[in-house]
């Protein structure tokens, strides 16, 4: 199989010529060097090496240059570089290898970058989310995003060109066709990456550079096409909730008045914690705690009788987060504290969330942050806690949801978002969002260790059940987003020059 060698360059004369050394070395069908926006010597290095260079006097904007290369290319394998990166080519072989072996893409293995002992970059996060929502966890933050890949000549048709300059798109739709992907080689392009404009500068209205804004975009718009090929939930389980009992539901009791804490405690089979549990919040000085009992065994539903709890009993499970929507319509205290049934926590813990929202805070979460520098590799439900923060320009949060117990919520926040939302946590917190409530991280309580092993939270095969369903509330969280914003959200328009790939496509 015969390869072409693609390089978009923009005033690259201090770094081209070793990358081109390295590329000829593989004795490539063809190098094309797609030249643009350069005021520089690029366009004459490229020539005088021999390469096949198509010049734009204007800047094309990131990826469209890859695209036009793919579209003119004559080889059988497409293997895209960078002008600034030279990587050496006993590893660009490996990718060439791994498409004449029968794979369709062959991508850069940078998971290494994430086995460090530092917080992973956001762009890093964006990647990895993709991944997942695609169940394809084992790619891990390998992405058409970084160079060096390979590309098959008839699979990168079957993409769509035009869909090239936008990798985390032409990732989503590779995937979804069922093509073979593999990362047979790491290529440090990490510390080697050029150090550009658009990685420094942060536009108005973001706290994220240029780059960043514009990688995050893609990787919506990419997410976007998830959910119109496989629907709001992109495919990933709903983990067998009943969201029509919390649609019909009407409390039975009206409302008290004066209540100013209420705890909701969704239970199944606690019979060894419940009583402590509740103990624990009547300490913290909560007036009404309501226990939504749900495919629980009468020994639990009697001990928090005991306890003094208001026992809401449904002997059938309702799903995850349902008894959560169920506790806070029945509820009637100003601020609502939201706990589980197993796992016991301190009054002292438990007086910190409600302290938080009495001064102000409109959703008081569990500040989880310290297992970013605890974790590494991010575990997948971190990354699609951070991800759903990055794209509402909250970084700030970091991995802090309402995914996490305990938490607590004004009365005025669930009103307005909706307790139907509760059930989807990720999207409840987007609305909260939104809306301009203060949503902040006030307290440390460590709910990962303690948290009991149960059978959905094993892996079988691929995802676990649990992993599988919390991903899908994240993906629903996000189809509302971009059903509110854009296909991109609320990041940076795409500015690059489709026309003129568009022009290509239709002459070539």
């Amino acid at each position: 199989m015969k390869v072409s060698v693609i390089i978009p360059a923009c005033n690259e004369e201090d770094s081209l010529l070793p990358v081109l050394k390295e590329a000829q070395k593989i004795k490539p069908l063809e190098i094309i060097v797609v030249v643009n926006g350069s005021s520089d010597a690029t366009k004459a290095i490229a020539e005088g090496a021999g390469c096949h260079v198509v010049y734009y006097e204007e800047a094309l904007g990131i990826n469209i240059g890859r695209a036009i290369g793919a579209k003119k290319a004559k080889g059988d394998i497409l293997l895209f570089l960078d002008g600034d990166i030279a990587v050496p080519h006993e590893e660009l072989m490996k990718y060439t290898k791994a498409i004449e072996t029968g794979h369709d893409i062959a991508l850069n293995n940078l998971s290494w970058t994430m086995k460090r002992k530092v917080r992973p970059h956001p762009v890093s996060v964006a990647k990895y989310m993709l991944n997942l929502c695609l169940q394809r966890e084992d790619l891990s933050i390998q992405a058409l995003t970084a160079i060096p890949h390979a590309i098959k000549k008839t699979s990168a048709a079957k993409i769509g060109y035009e869909n090239l300059a936008h990798p985390p798109l032409a990732h989503t739709i590779a995937l979804l066709k069922g093509m073979s992907i593999v990362a047979p080689c790491s290529s440090d392009v990490i510390y080697t990456n050029k150090i550009r404009t658009t990685h420094k500068t942060i536009p108005t209205n973001s706290p994220f550079p240029i780059s960043t804004n514009y990688i995050i975009g893609d990787h919506i718009k990419a997410l976007a096409h998830l959910i119109e090929e496989k629907g709001i939930r992109g495919g990933l389980t709903d983990g067998d909730r009943n969201r029509e009992v919390v649609s019909a539901y009407t409390p039975n009791v009206k409302r008290k008045t004066g209540v100013k804490y209420s705890a909701v405690i969704p239970a199944g089979e606690e019979k060894e914690t419940i009583a402590n549990v509740i103990k624990e919040v009547k300490k913290a000085g909560v007036e009404e705690i309501i226990v939504v009992a749900n495919g629980a065994d009468e020994v639990t539903v009697k001990r928090a009788i005991e306890e003094g709890a208001t026992v809401l009993h449904y002997k059938q499970r309702l799903g995850h987060n349902v008894p959560r929507a169920i506790g806070a319509m029945y509820s009637s205290g100003e601020i609502c504290l939201f706990i589980d049934g197993d796992i016991v926590i301190s009054a002292e813990d438990l007086r910190r969330y409600l302290e938080a929202a009495d001064q102000g805070i409109d959703v008081a979460l569990n500040n989880l942050e310290c297992l970013l520098d605890e974790v590494h590799p991010i575990h997948s439900v971190s990354a699609a806690k951070y991800f759903l923060n990055l794209v509402c320009k909250r970084p700030d949060l970091t991995i802090n949801a309402t995914t996490a117990i305990p938490h607590a919520i004004k009365r005025d926040v669930m009103e307005k978002v909706g307790y139907d939302s509760l059930i989807i946590p990720p999207l409840f917190q987007l609305k909260s969002i939104m809306y301009g409530f203060t949503v902040h991280p006030v307290h440390f309580v460590d709910v990962a260790r303690t948290n009991r092993i149960r059978k959905e939270h094993m892996k079988v095969k691929g995802l676990a059940a649990s992993t599988q369903r919390i991903l899908g509330d994240y993906v629903e969280a996000m189809a509302y987003y971009i059903s509110q914003t854009s296909e991109r959200g609320e990041f940076l328009p795409d500015i690059r020059r489709h026309d003129l790939l568009f022009e290509v496509l239709k002459n070539e």
